[in-house]
């Protein structure tokens, strides 16, 4: 697969949802970092008022998002960081933030992290850039596959059932807060919010 093609020749939405299932690794000075993608979530641009590109608002920070399809973008909420990847060729600033991780490696620092232990060390945006030991913005703006951070050519599990869900923290932004444009593996414990009662702990989820 070649990774800019990938994240560049598809409808963004479509991506989000083809995400799920994928491993993301972060060859940190820690360790080996390592997980599937369970929840992810679309943001259009210039035309998405959710969007830090929304009306073309283009600054330092948001490089990254400008820059070609498959460029990491690393960004503060809250004191918290969070991370999209650039989706569409440079110019056009769609992203797509990975929201949840289930652990493959590396699990042990990622406790220790987030001094958490269970599904709550990754089960949410900040929360599985913070178990992965990410303190800072330095790595936004590099490019998946060529630095730090790896995305798998080909998915190691496949969703049986993809939920379409609106996003999450995003308020007073109708239409765009009714769109239905985060996607989850339905019943995998991993998936920020989800209620006990609809995770699935036989297959997480998976086939």
């Amino acid at each position: 697969m070649d990774i800019q093609n990938y994240f560049e020749n598809n409808e963004t939405m479509d991506i989000a949802k083809d995400m799920l299932g994928h491993t993301f690794t972060y060859n940190s000075d820690q360790g080996i970092f390592s997980g599937i993608i369970v929840e992810t979530e679309a943001y259009l641009g210039i035309k998405d008022m959710a969007a830090h590109s929304y009306n073309g608002r283009h600054t330092k920070a948001n490089d990254p998002l400008y820059q070609p399809g498959g460029t990491i973008y690393i960004y503060s909420i809250h004191s918290w960081l969070d991370m999209d990847i650039s989706i569409q060729k440079a110019g056009v600033p769609n992203g797509i933030l990975i929201r949840g991780i289930q652990p493959l490696k590396g699990l042990e620092m990622m406790e220790e992290n987030r001094h958490k232990t269970g599904f709550d060390v990754s089960n949410g945006p900040a929360k599985w850039i913070r178990s992965f030991g990410i303190r800072d913005k330095q790595l936004s703006g590099t490019f998946l596959n060529s630095d730090n951070f790896i995305f798998s050519t080909k998915k190691v599990q496949i969703p049986k059932n993809i939920l379409a869900t609106p996003r999450i923290g995003v308020p007073n932004k109708e239409p765009w807060t009714s769109k239905k444009m985060r996607f989850i593996v339905e019943g995998n414990p991993y998936v920020s919010k989800i209620y006990k009662k609809d995770m699935d702990l036989d297959s997480y989820g998976w086939l």
